[in-house]
């Protein structure tokens, strides 16, 4: 009895332990969550590390890893966050820890994976901004804290919730994107119980992210720190950086353990650190192969730095492992980071020493003087790139901003376009441009014509001026059969139909040189515009008011998919704006599809007939891989019957207008009862239904 209450003693007193343990551990309320609510896609925390791809330790990853595009199965993360470092020699009222000997501090948000300096964690999220069980996003409020703090914990700052009950950046606290997250956390000692070396500087962060939807926005994601000193002394000359870490295809993939090489190139232009892969020839994680235009391009744009200047003053390039305490390397070690990659110190890839390497010869010319490389080549995927800012220093409760943009594309020139966009949208203010309302489509099938209604919302908006129409024979593979090349390689359909107000602008959009390549038109002036009389249509409604264009160059049977794009004038941020088709063409969306077809047959079967008759194998009659033959001008029901030469059943169809792809055609695969193709030859066909019967014949010519 006595040991057993003496158990229950020991064992009481190692649960209270355990709870006082967890009650002080600074990353019991760590958190994860996803922004993906566009074309990129990331597996992020609220401790500030914007993915884990963790080429160190493949099974501890955390998919997506800046996967791209969205839902493609490919991460391209393996650490992107924020460093930042001071000198050694601070006053003891804005560091933590001990630092007997003066050494450089560096604090970061990011995890490289087993690397006894990255596995730190050097910041802890306040508990006050933790809601659930994952990190907070907009679009989620069951991720949110029951009640948001009044004031930025750790400070005296207000922290204004808008009207979403989200603490936005927008007027009075509105939420600015389409998905945006907030965290809030303070600097320690980090999380490697194993590491001694514990000192840090007093400061905390805000990290949000912001990501929109939308043909200009949806390939990037823009990243905001707000780095404030909570000490009782200022911090000196202190820097900030961006760590970029992106490995292209395959990461420690065999037989090769170390992947292949990347290459990483700068911009100092843009402030833009980049790269890809080497070759353009990788194993697929998933199967088989990827070449160029599968395996992607990505990088970070220095949006704003800390710093008087707010530019990047320092860019590195680097191997993580490789002559780990030279200029080359980082050391592993905080120190050594903030002198050869924030500061960039002695590194020989720098060849005036102005913190920016751009000499990857190492021969003291500037590549772009020599023809020389021009990037950095990140041997087993293995090469990183810090952006580094100018020093600067934060009095007790002051702060200072970080903002940058992680940007994606399938080729440099994609990329680029996408840069610029994330450039201009940063620089409007984040306030997104769009293109006119898109226009609500209904698309009726008739005799050799399609005939569509649209709405008039579009021309609501002060910059409408016109109409594309394109239209696709293959389910929206292509819009077109001609194309045009813009200044950047991207690839444009030439439209169906373009129609324009008549206001005096046309021709070639001239504001802004880049975009002279869009057509505005030629004064055509707009579709006509009819009222609905009617209740013959299923979404539009007697008295509507709608515009109206018959296409009469169509094949009875034939699937075809339309779109109506409206677009602007231009606003001189970027060039004019128009409409995307939506992903599923249904009525009541700017993407229709149908199948024009001759009326259904009533009181005989004399237009009953086969097309293409005779039938050529791979002709333009056919859509895709499938093999096929239409009866056309049949009644709601009907039985055909196809027979050979040899007076042999070849194959029964059973026609019904309701699940037939047109009321009044069926088609045959050109296949037996077995499911086998039938061979060439004439063929004689027998149509029987409560309308009429007829028979006739056709030739198949494989």
């Amino acid at each position: 009895m006595k040991f057993s209450l003496f158990k229950n003693l020991i064992l009481l007193s190692l649960i209270y332990v355990a709870g006082l343990f967890a009650q002080t551990d600074p990353m019991l309320y760590q958190r994860w969550n996803i922004m993906g609510i566009n074309r990129v896609r990331t597996q992020f925390n609220n401790t500030g590390l914007l993915c884990d791809g963790n080429e160190q330790n493949i099974p501890l990853a955390r998919p997506p890893s800046f996967e791209y595009p969205n839902g493609s199965g490919l991460s391209y993360g393996t650490s992107v966050g924020v460093v930042i470092g001071a000198p050694g020699n601070q006053d003891p009222g804005a560091v933590g820890g001990d630092n007997p000997n003066h050494l450089e501090y560096l604090d970061a948000t990011i995890d490289e994976g087993s690397a006894a300096f990255w596995d730190e964690e050097h910041f802890a999220p306040y508990p006050e901004v933790v809601g659930g069980s994952k990190a907070a996003v907009s679009n989620d409020p069951t991720t949110w804290p029951q009640s948001w703090p009044q004031f930025v914990p750790g400070t005296n700052q207000p922290l204004i919730v808008g009207p979403e009950g989200w603490p936005g950046i927008g007027k009075n606290g509105s939420i600015i994107a389409d998905q945006e997250t907030y965290s809030a956390m303070y600097s320690w000692r980090g999380t490697d119980v194993g590491n001694t070396d514990r000192r840090w500087l007093l400061t905390n962060m805000e990290m949000r992210g912001f990501a929109w939807t939308g043909e200009l926005y949806q390939d990037f994601i823009v990243w905001m720190f707000v780095i404030r000193n909570v000490g009782t002394e200022p911090i000196v000359d202190m820097r900030a950086g961006i760590h970029s870490d992106f490995g292209y295809l395959p990461i420690f993939m065999p037989p090769n353990p170390w992947g292949d090489d990347d290459r990483h190139y700068y911009d100092p232009a843009l402030q833009f650190a980049y790269g890809s892969d080497d070759d353009f020839y990788e194993p697929n994680p998933t199967g088989g192969t990827l070449g160029e235009g599968q395996i992607a391009w990505s990088g970070t744009v220095a949006l704003r730095m800390p710093g008087p200047t707010k530019k990047v003053q320092t860019y590195d390039a680097f191997h993580f492992w490789m002559e780990a305490t030279t200029p080359r390397g980082n050391g592993a070690s905080k120190e050594l980071y903030f002198r050869y990659n924030l500061e960039n110190l002695g590194d020989p890839q720098d060849s005036n020493k102005d913190g920016i390497d751009d000499d990857f010869n190492e021969n003291g010319i500037p590549d772009d003087q020599e023809g020389g490389l021009g990037y950095y080549l990140g041997i087993g995927a293995d090469g990183l790139q810090v952006l580094g800012s100018d020093p600067f220093t934060l009095n007790p409760g002051e702060s200072d901003t970080l903002i940058f943009a992680t940007v994606f594309g399938m080729s440099k020139n994609q990329l680029y376009k996408n840069v610029r966009n994330a450039i201009v949208l940063y620089n409007s203010g984040f306030k997104p441009v769009t293109a006119p309302e898109a226009p609500k489509v209904e698309i009726v099938a008739g005799d050799g014509k399609s005939t569509i209604y649209w709405n008039l919302n579009s021309e609501k908006d002060p910059k409408f001026e016109g109409y594309k129409i394109y239209r696709s024979a293959d389910n929206g593979q292509t819009w077109g059969s001609q194309t045009f090349t813009d200044f950047e390689g991207g690839i444009h359909y030439i439209p169906l139909v373009q129609s324009d107000k008549v206001d005096g602008i046309k021709g070639n959009y001239r504001t802004l040189p880049e975009f002279a390549w869009y057509y505005l038109g030629s004064e055509t002036g707009l579709p006509p515009i009819k009222i609905i009389d009617n209740d013959s249509l299923s979404f539009f409604k007697r008295g509507d008011t709608v515009r109206i264009f018959v296409d009469d160059n169509v094949i009875n049977g034939l699937n075809y998919r339309y779109y109506i794009a409206s677009y602007d004038t231009g606003n001189g941020i970027t060039g004019p704006l128009e409409n995307t088709p939506a992903s599923n063409p249904q009525i009541g969306t700017n993407t229709v599809q149908v199948v024009p077809h001759a009326p259904i047959s009533y009181g005989n079967l004399n237009e009953v007939k086969v097309v293409p008759n005779p039938y050529v194998v791979a002709n333009g009659w056919e859509q895709g891989d499938e093999r096929q033959i239409q009866f056309t001008h049949l009644p709601s029901q009907a039985t055909i019957r196809i027979m050979n030469t040899s007076g042999d059943l070849i194959r029964t169809i059973y026609h019904d207008q309701s699940n037939s792809i047109a009321p009044s055609i069926a088609k045959w695969d050109l296949k037996n009862e077995n499911q086998q193709l039938v061979a060439p030859g004439l063929y004689f066909y027998h149509v029987e239904s409560s309308e009429g019967n007829t028979s006739g014949k056709f030739i198949i010519i494989l």
